[in-house]
């Protein structure tokens, strides 16, 4: 990994850890506030949201710079692509064990994409 692809993959990371650190804030004080399975529902939902991010990160930044910018573009495709797919394919599991409750594992997914975008732009 060239300096500038490590460069962009710690600033994933960091937006990242805080999209987790968030997510888990909500997570323990909805565990306190009603019950173990609410708590539960809501750490898968919002995992459904960030291990694609994670992946995505990898995929994306695993190469950098102007010499490579078609693969680059090549990669954020597959990334974008596995990411999307993941997403659906994790949700459909979740969703079709009924081992969680659906509200709160969307209320967690929500939450995990609301701290993506609401992450703080000092990161860079």
């Amino acid at each position: 990994m060239n300096k500038l692809a490590l460069k962009g993959f710690s600033t994933a990371i960091k937006i990242i850890s805080f999209q987790a650190l968030l997510s888990l804030l909500f997570v323990i004080i909805c565990g306190l506030v009603w019950n173990k399975q609410v708590a539960v529902s809501l750490l898968v939902g919002s995992g459904c949201a960030i291990l694609p991010n994670f992946i995505l990160a990898c995929f994306l930044f695993s190469s950098a710079g102007a010499t490579q910018l078609k693969t680059t573009m090549n990669r954020f495709y597959r990334g974008a692509t596995v990411k999307l797919v993941l997403t659906s394919v994790i949700l459909a599991i979740i969703l079709k064990s009924q081992m969680f409750l659906p509200a709160f594992v969307f209320s967690g997914f929500l939450i995990a994409l609301i701290a993506h975008v609401l992450a703080p732009n000092s990161f860079h």
